[in-house]
């Protein structure tokens, strides 16, 4: 009875509900070609949404990273987004849990990077930096950049607040860094360290994880999104 539950739970929410109906559907439309298309979309919606695939698509992103033993002038923590109620996302969250342990084993001040993609939302740099006060962090050690919308403006903002001669301890998601290095060397840092959060990489694997999961289809649709902004990087420069 449990695992008919669980079964039943993976494949009427969401994304099951989507993969099975375009599966369903793909056996009943008249044209090849649509068949053919609900087909891919089922299955391409369900791979990207088990954790073994989603594993598979993570790990040239995060294999090189570490998650300590940095040492540098300076913590930079790049934002993630931010909620409209004020609070900030998972990501981000995490970042800043790195962030903070990073500062309290080297005691080094921190640049906090995180402006807002709508003049409805609030200021995430700010709201990261209330966290780390309300944490016993002194404030005379937090930095902001609270005018950053992207990454590259996060390291162009950052080279502005400490200039491009210190040696940075850079922390993002470990998805997100090998881009986020990319560009922050583009912008002329030379000395940096990375410190990589929330790898989000299971390794080992049950027979649930072959059940796809929302959880799964948004770290894949990150990475997908990590990929798409390499490749702009290698084309536009």
């Amino acid at each position: 009875m449990f695992l008919v539950k669980k079964l039943l739970t993976y494949f009427i929410l969401p994304p099951g509900i989507f993969i099975a109906f375009f599966i369903f559907l793909s056996f009943y439309l008249k044209r090849r070609w649509v068949r053919n298309i609900s087909l891919f979309s089922g299955l391409t919606l369900y791979l990207i949404s088990i954790t073994p695939i989603k594993d598979l698509l993570l790990y040239p992103l995060i294999k090189h990273y570490q998650t300590n033993g940095c040492k540098g002038d300076i913590v930079v923590v790049l934002g993630g987004g931010v909620y409209g109620n004020g609070e900030i996302g998972d990501d981000p969250a995490k970042r800043l849990l790195k962030a903070y342990e990073i500062h309290k084993r080297e005691a080094a001040p921190m640049v906090l990077s995180g402006g807002r993609v709508s003049e409805k939302l609030p200021i995430e740099a700010d709201i990261m930096r209330n966290i780390l006060i309300g944490l016993g962090v002194d404030k005379n050690k937090i930095d902001v950049d609270n005018e950053s919308k992207d990454t590259l403006e996060n390291a162009k903002y950052v080279a502005k607040i400490i200039g491009l001669d210190k040696k940075i301890i850079l922390v993002t998601s470990a998805y997100h860094m090998k881009r986020s290095e990319m560009l922050f060397k583009k912008v002329g840092f030379k000395n940096l360290c990375t410190e990589a959060a929330d790898f989000k990489f299971d390794g080992n694997y049950t027979f649930y994880d072959i059940l796809p999961t929302t959880c799964n289809l948004n770290t894949s649709s990150k990475v997908l999104k990590e990929y798409l902004g390499i490749i702009f990087y290698y084309i536009f420069g």
